[in-house]
């Protein structure tokens, strides 16, 4: 509209060209009788409106589009002035020619023009294209020849350029009409080779997709220009490969309708893949519209036929139509014994959602039929399918009694068919024919689904629980806890956890608020039941599980008295808070912990321990674990925790200096006192724990501690007590804190700490200890192979105890090098091994005076 009127408002154009000028009905300006610019700068404005009598104004500018066309005819005089330069010296060594060619072309090229130029006697100006006249004259004339031989060819049939095009044009590429537009439909023609190329990569499914899109938008009669060709390379482009995606079932939709608007033929499967994708975009009348539609075209293979009709009793049973899914399914399953009947799965589940009892009285009916037509073949997933499904819909004695069946696979006694087989008199197996809904209905489908007295307890429930959780089926294993109640077993805390910390793995805020009222359901309920002990007299406040989110949709179960938490129901709660650093509820969560009277124990400790080392404050750390420490025992995870707060704590140049944590001497101290104190079933689980991130870890922390004689006792310690030795990884740890102690003066300031292992002297450095390691290693080779041994001869426990011998005298040496005399540095050795709490432990064998010389 805007172009328009300023195109109308430029008369004096129109009265040039000697064209009349017709008025405008929807705009008006004034004439341009005022030149610009003057004694007073005057000036005009031009302005557009709607109509004559519009009160809103548009400025516009006349010569907008003269100053467009001026700069588009300036760029492109700029770009014609670039491209005479570059043809003047097309060959040269500095042209683009030359850039673009490979680097070993290239490189022959300028050899041959810096030949050509010492025989010619020049020294610039060589025409490469006179070069390859001469080398190259033979194999272009003949190239040449052949083209000219095949243009001839084409000339004799009559052919023009634009037909030798389309017979070189792949069968899927489309040709537009319009040659304008011919570029996009050219950019799609592009993506499509990719694909046929096999190049089914993301980015080019995108890309396809796109320029689909687009020629389908801009280009007139696209679709129709389409081939088979091309629509089975778009869809199997575009068809689902994984988990389908909301995208890939609109695009199927898409291309389904454009095809047969096109007039393009469907495959059978093609076509069952677009009703299905009405179905999941939530159209499913659309879906059984077109599933009938169908019908009448359908082709005879056994394929297509079965899943055709599957699809229509899935249809059907989504539709809330359970009848007509029931009798498509049972003929389909009478027309051909081969069939699998887990067809019936979706009609059952469909009666299910019918109220009613003539409704439920079907789905037992129908499932019976199941269990006959599948008779020992019925697998777990089907009877998880069936019982959920009822679960969901609300049927929860059916749900009961199907996993009933399934947990007395193998016992006739309790089965449901057997059941039923001994309610209506039936001698031998049961078939489907025999299975009635008006026997079901006369014999009482309580009777039927009755539960034995022996699965009326927690344990039963339990499993079943488990199995749903395990599922992720959270909503289903809590409404197994309302069928708890309903049956009058009282379920337990830690069925409720089991919920809890199921819903908060969920992740979505429904099932989150649902964990946390629940969580804290049970923690009120806990502090009730402390307060009633304690003031029998005094009523407590109880938690109103509705106090909030009255949006969200609660178990039946929520509104029952609950049991009282446990610490693992504190657990759970603080696992989930300290994800999220939520520090005030944290704190809220450790004074119910109290006011509840239960005592925390390792796992809530360590958890408390992980939130503040994320903060990295380590001074509050250290004094909670001292708090708790006193009347809760860690665990190995307690100490992994500590030890990574070391981490921090002794690389000075990282971090400020705390004073109350203890050394690494100390802290390994108190690890082995701990391990001391543990049975002999403790201490092998400790072992079978202990993993070599940690056993890294307190190596580290020596190591960033300066602590030789600390390092090498932690060594032998670890050995002993779990059993793992060092690695490549240890070595390279101790070299650079060797190297460090060499290199780094006492008094290097914190802020140079960090650069110092990339200077040269420190580099140096880490050279030389390398030599020493080497030198050692060699020496103990020597020993080995004066006993007849070679290294890789040694089993994997002895090359381990070899590789612990060289670290240990390679941290003698350098403790020798500063003492002077290896007497002092076993008493430095003894010392770390008395204030470490491994006074009697082996620490391998001293070194010779002559090796201090090293």
């Amino acid at each position: 509209m805007l172009r328009q009127a300023v195109r109308g408002a430029r008369w004096y154009q129109h009265v040039a060209r000697g064209r009349p000028s017709l008025p405008r009905a929807f705009s008006a300006v004034a004439p341009r009788s005022i030149h610009f610019g003057g004694p007073n700068n005057n000036k005009v404005t031009f302005y557009e409106q709607d109509t004559r009598k519009s009160k809103t104004r548009r400025r516009v500018d006349p010569e907008a589009e003269q100053r467009a066309e001026q700069k588009e005819v300036e760029d492109e005089l700029t770009r014609l002035t670039e491209e005479l330069e570059a043809l003047k010296d097309p060959f040269g060594p500095d042209s683009q020619f030359m850039r673009e060619l490979p680097e070993k072309d290239r490189a022959i090229a300028l050899e041959a023009l810096r030949k050509h130029a010492a025989e010619e006697g020049e020294e610039a100006d060589i025409n490469l294209r006179d070069l390859y006249d001469k080398e190259l004259d033979g194999l272009f004339k003949e190239e040449f020849e052949k083209i000219m031989r095949e243009e001839e060819d084409w000339q004799s049939d009559g052919e023009d350029e634009e037909a030798a095009k389309r017979l070189v044009r792949r069968p899927y590429e489309v040709q537009s009409e319009d040659s304008d537009l011919q570029p996009y439909v050219d950019k799609f023609n592009g993506c499509l080779r990719r694909i046929a190329s096999g190049d089914f990569n993301l980015r080019w499914q995108q890309d396809l997709w796109k320029w689909y899109r687009r020629c389908k938008q801009v280009v007139p009669g696209f679709l129709r220009s389409m081939s088979e060709e091309t629509l089975n390379l778009l869809w199997d482009s575009q068809a689902p490969k994984g988990p389908i995606k909301r995208e890939e079932t609109a695009r199927i939709r898409t291309l389904a309708e454009d095809a047969m608007s096109a007039g393009l033929a469907l495959s059978t499967p093609r076509i069952l893949s677009y009703i299905e994708t009405l179905h999941e975009t939530g159209d499913t009348q659309a879906a059984l519209d077109q599933w009938e539609a169908y019908q009448a075209d359908l082709c005879q293979s056994k394929e297509d036929l079965e899943a055709y009709w599957k699809l229509g009793v899935r249809l059907f049973a989504a539709e809330d139509n359970p009848q007509r899914a029931q009798d498509i399914a049972l003929a389909f399953l009478a027309n051909d014994k081969s069939r699998q009947p887990h067809i019936l799965i979706p009609v059952i589940t469909a009666w299910g959602r019918r109220s009613g009892k003539e409704a439920e009285v079907k789905a037992w009916a129908l499932y019976l039929q199941l269990k006959a037509f599948l008779e020992r073949n019925m697998t777990m997933d089907d009877y998880d399918k069936v019982s959920i499904g009822f679960l969901k819909a609300g049927r929860l004695g059916l749900a009961i009694a199907v996993f009933k069946d399934m947990m007395v696979t193998g016992d006739p006694r309790h089965d449901s068919t057997s059941l039923y087989k001994a309610a209506v008199g039936l001698v031998g197996n049961l078939q489907a024919s025999s299975v009635s809904e008006q026997d079901v209905n006369k014999v009482s489908l309580s009777t039927l689904t009755v539960l034995p007295r022996k699965f009326q307890n927690r344990f039963f429930y339990a499993s079943w629980m488990k199995k749903l959780i395990g599922m992720g089926e959270v909503d289903s294993a809590a409404m197994v806890i309302e069928l708890m109640y309903e049956r009058g077993v009282k379920p337990d805390a830690k069925h409720l956890n089991g919920v809890i910390a199921a819903w908060l793995r969920d992740g979505s805020n429904s099932a989150q608020e649902k964990a946390e009222r629940l969580g804290w359901a049970m923690v009120q309920q806990r502090i009730d039941l402390v307060w009633t002990r304690a003031n029998s007299s005094a009523k407590a406040p109880r938690l109103d599980v509705k106090a909030s989110a009255e949006s969200i949709r609660l178990p039946e179960f929520m509104k029952r008295p609950m049991p009282a938490a446990t610490i693992e129901t504190f657990s759970i709660l603080l696992l989930h808070y300290t994800r999220r650093s939520d520090d005030d509820m944290i704190r809220y969560l450790v004074k119910c912990l109290g006011d509840g009277r239960i005592q925390p124990n390792s796992y809530f400790m360590n958890h408390l321990l992980y939130a503040e080392l994320r903060k990295q404050d380590l001074g509050s750390l250290w004094d909670k674990y001292q708090a708790m420490s006193a009347s809760t025992r860690p665990d190995l995870e307690t100490y992994a925790c500590l030890w990574d707060c070391g981490k921090l704590q002794y690389d000075r140049g990282r971090t400020a200096y705390v004073t109350g944590f203890p050394s690494a001497r100390h802290l390994f101290s108190d690890m082995m006192r701990w391990h001391a104190r543990l049975p002999a079933r403790g201490q092998a689980t400790a072992r079978e724990e202990f993993s070599k991130e940690l056993y890294d870890q307190i190596i580290r922390c020596f190591c960033l501690s300066k602590d030789l004689p600390g390092t090498l006792v932690a060594l032998y310690s670890m050995r002993a007590l779990f059993g793992f030795f060092p690695n490549d990884t240890t070595a390279r740890l101790i070299v650079l804190q060797v190297a460090r102690l060499a290199g780094v003066p006492a008094d290097t300031p914190k802020r140079r700490l960090r650069r110092l292992s990339s200077t040269p002297k420190s580099k140096e450095n880490i050279g030389h200890v390398n030599r020493l390691v080497e030198i050692l290693s060699n020496r103990k080779r020597g020993a080995l192979a004066a006993r007849g041994l070679e290294l890789d001869d040694l089993e994997p426990t002895e090359r381990e105890q070899y590789q612990l011998e060289v670290m240990a005298e390679l941290l003698r040496v350098v403790m020798g090098r500063a003492v002077g005399d290896a007497e002092s540095v076993e008493g430095q050795i003894a010392a770390a091994a008395s204030e470490m709490g491994v006074r009697e432990l082996d620490l391998g064998e001293s070194v010779d005076a002559g090796d201090l010389l090293l």
